[in-house]
């Protein structure tokens, strides 16, 4: 298998066998209460989702009960498409030949002007193969979950959404709080694993509460802060406290830095734009202010840095402060990573960044979908992943989502994908219009593009249209 996956392993063949065994379990049982009618497709790939901890990584770390779910209903889709049961709209058309597109105008540009990238074992034509791969693979299920959630326009709506968002939290909240308690009662690496822990994320946990990164069911503590942030504003509009406190808490033990800026953009997006009647314009102020407050904090980072030192054996400092400091602190690394007053991560945003300020002409077309394995390896020099990319084993997955689709789509299709999943039915309500600018602001930091489609689809369609399109 990619050594960049073999750290992930268990120690346990055991446990291995247990946790690779779960996407399968868990996508049938999905899928046998989706076709049964119990659940409807919605609930089945958000369900799916959240259960993400579980992969069968001898295979891929992608290989998720989402993924086994989407694939099902790409197949299913596929043959309504073929048999004239369903038809494509125009505009989601575009959004499915942009990749075709941007790998048309790479092949152009390495051809007629210049060829920045590296072949390692002198594979070129993996290069070309890659995106066609990761076309397959993951962006045309994509469409065929969006296809198959509004297949059931009778079904669907902006309510179903919140009660299923909400439902999977408490569900998580609970298997989060029982990580907690097994870990610091049986200190157990493998019980934690079997629990849906990665070891990656306790092999720093000591006796203090705060130093176990919880991750529920979700892929890791990033994505399952990103879903609890979207899950405050479902709680407060409903007013539902108690649980708005406890999400909260939870974010805070995730430790990711990602949860904090979702929460200013949520108040921000309702509290300070929300009287906004566009979603577009709401999404441009709100990324406008964060970036100036970006801006600020940058400004006075040596302030921060000097206070979280004088507060660093404080275990809530560490929590809150620990990773951001981190970022932004490059005495040792000695290298600028910041970008409009936001700190990159040096192992994955920054590399990319370095290379398209070598090579702008690629923000046009982007790199090619999951091409960053060509990026050459100097650009990773002095980061773990180097003798990786040195022998050109993995890439990586950028977790900001408006610059993985630039640099890997490149700037049209950003601006394409923007302008059409932003638009919205004229009799919206306000909540849902800031709702759906709240999550465009939290895909700038997080990879949350299911529940952004999700999200958009819902803005647009009615529940009592005639017939399904294939939307995007």
């Amino acid at each position: 298998m990619d050594n960049s996956y073999s750290v992930l392993l268990s120690s346990s063949p055991y446990i291995e066998f247990f946790k690779e065994t779960m996407p399968l379990l868990f996508a049938t049982v999905f899928l046998f209460l989706h076709y049964k009618k119990r659940i409807t497709a919605l609930e089945t790939i958000m369900y799916a989702f959240a259960t993400e901890a579980y992969t069968m990584l001898m295979i891929g770390p992608t290989f998720t009960a989402t993924f086994f779910v989407s694939i099902f209903f790409m197949v299913d889709q596929g043959h309504q498409l073929m048999t004239g049961r369903i038809h494509i709209q125009r505009k989601y058309l575009l959004l499915l030949l942009l990749p075709a597109l941007s790998s048309i105008v790479i092949f152009m540009i390495i051809q007629f002007y210049k060829d920045p990238f590296s072949y390692p074992q002198g594979k070129m034509s993996a290069f070309y193969m890659r995106p066609l791969y990761f076309y397959v693979k993951t962006y045309l299920p994509l469409f065929a979950i969006a296809s198959k959630i509004v297949q059931e326009k009778e079904l669907l709506s902006f309510e179903l959404f919140s009660r299923t968002i909400k439902k999977i939290a408490r569900i998580s909240f609970l298997i989060a709080f029982i990580q907690i308690g097994s870990q610091y009662i049986f200190k157990s690496r493998m019980l934690g694993e079997i629990l849906g822990l990665q070891s990656r994320y306790m092999m720093g946990q000591d006796s203090s509460f705060f130093t176990l990164r919880v991750q529920a069911f979700f892929a890791e503590p990033k994505v399952f802060s990103a879903f609890i942030s979207l899950c405050i504003p479902l709680f407060v509009k409903d007013r539902e406290y108690k649980m708005t406190s406890i999400a909260i808490f939870i974010g805070i033990l995730t430790a990711s830095q990602t949860f904090w800026i979702n929460l200013l953009a949520f108040l921000v997006t309702f509290w300070v734009v929300g009287g906004i009647p566009t979603v577009r314009t709401k999404i441009a102020g709100t990324l406008g202010i964060i970036i100036g407050l970006f801006l600020i904090v940058n400004a006075s980072k040596v302030y921060f840095i000097r206070f979280y030192a004088n507060n660093q054996h404080n275990a809530v400092y560490q929590l809150v402060f620990k990773r951001s400091v981190y970022r932004y602190d490059n005495e040792v690394w000695q290298k600028d990573n910041v970008i409009l007053g936001m700190p990159l991560q040096r192992d994955m945003e920054l590399p990319v960044v370095d290379f398209l300020r070598d090579q702008p002409y690629l923000l046009l077309s982007g790199y090619g979908a999951g091409n960053s394995t060509f990026i050459p390896a100097q650009y990773f020099f002095g980061q773990m992943n180097y003798k990786n990319r040195v022998n050109g084993v993995g890439g990586h997955n950028l977790n900001m989502r408006w610059f993985y689709i630039l640099v890997e789509f490149g700037l049209f299709s950003l601006v394409c994908f923007f302008l059409i999943l932003t638009q919205t039915k004229p009799d919206i309500s306000k909540f849902q219009s800031s709702y759906l600018a709240f999550i465009w602001i939290c895909f700038f930091f997080s990879q949350i593009d299911l529940f952004l489609i999700t999200t958009a689809l819902l803005s647009v369609y009615n529940t009592k249209s005639e017939h399904a399109d294939i939307p995007g």
